[in-house]
């Protein structure tokens, strides 16, 4: 047993607490991979930094050492008494007991730009990091564990088996910039997964030009929603509100040179893009033109 592994437990047994399932709590036990961690955030002295999901407070520590100004989010109320008691004397760090997706995160983070550093909570991981990236005007880059599985998707390349609407939504706004593995040996309990950290600059702006991210973000769901059909028959399941008739679809496979009988998992972030726009000048001619041919009603099976 390491000595962060006795030292944990031992806490815990203090407290009279323990790894609750339900909220899917792995304690971080392994210094090297905090050293790690903290080495590939880069956290500049000036910097601010929030950590979600800090447990017991090892990564905490190591990002107590460093950051200007740390904001540290735990749901759990038990953790949360350890926590203060264990920083009170640390004036910047401020601990925040909620829920981090409900938490009006801009009014508790006044500062401008802010570093997250934090092993996620697996069962809550991937709703977390849309959050962030739809809070991106505040939060500069994100240095985060996750389960591998989870990381290899949200990273995923085109043409891969793991690459899906998550992994073309993630990478609109965040850039990869380094990674490794975790093994479970890390943790207390020991999860029956691998982990992985990756590290993510935050854009405020798309990383590939496109007009509408909303049309974008549409276009991936429905393309993935229907992931063994071929691309033209996939976006014939958009929302009533942006349908095109098949007809339309073909103007737009050619005005970018798309082939509309490949499934949508070959396409590219450009690719989707270019998808997206040529869609949403079809969908504004459609408006603006009462004789284009509408998307044809749906038959009784």
């Amino acid at each position: 047993m390491s000595g962060l592994s006795a030292e944990t437990r031992a806490l815990l047994a203090e407290e009279g607490l323990a790894p609750r399932k339900r909220l899917g709590q792995h304690f971080l036990v392994d210094r090297n991979v905090v050293s790690r961690m903290v080495a590939l955030a880069e956290i500049a002295p000036h910097e601010a930094v929030l950590e979600i999901g800090p447990g017991l407070g090892a990564l905490t520590d190591a990002l107590e050492a460093r950051a200007a100004r740390l904001y540290v989010i735990e749901y759990d109320r038990g953790l949360c008494d350890v926590l203060r008691r264990k920083f009170a004397a640390a004036s910047h760090v401020r601990i925040l007991e909620g829920d981090a997706l409900r938490i009006d995160l801009r009014a508790a983070i006044p500062e401008g730009t802010v570093k997250v550093v934090a092993s996620l909570p697996y069962n809550v991981a991937v709703p977390i990091l849309f959050r962030l990236l739809d809070e991106r005007a505040i939060f500069s880059d994100l240095t985060v564990m996750l389960q591998r599985e989870v990381a290899e998707r949200l990273l995923a390349r085109p043409g891969s088996r793991a690459y899906g609407a998550p992994s073309v939504l993630f990478q609109l706004y965040a850039e990869p910039c380094g990674r490794f593995r975790v093994p479970p040996s890390a943790f207390y309990p020991r999860p029956q997964v691998t982990s992985e950290v990756i590290r993510v600059r935050l854009c405020r702006e798309p990383r590939v030009p496109v007009d509408d991210p909303a049309l974008l973000r549409a276009v991936v769901r429905a393309t993935f929603n229907q992931r063994r059909k071929m691309l033209r028959n996939a976006v014939q399941t958009l929302p009533a509100r942006l349908a095109l008739p098949p007809e339309a679809w073909d103007t737009v496979f050619a005005a970018t040179g798309i082939d509309g009988r490949v499934r949508g998992e070959t396409l590219d972030l450009t690719a989707f893009a270019a998808l997206a726009d040529a869609a949403g000048r079809a969908l504004a001619d459609a408006s603006v033109n009462p004789r284009c041919p509408k998307r044809p009603p749906a038959r009784d099976a």
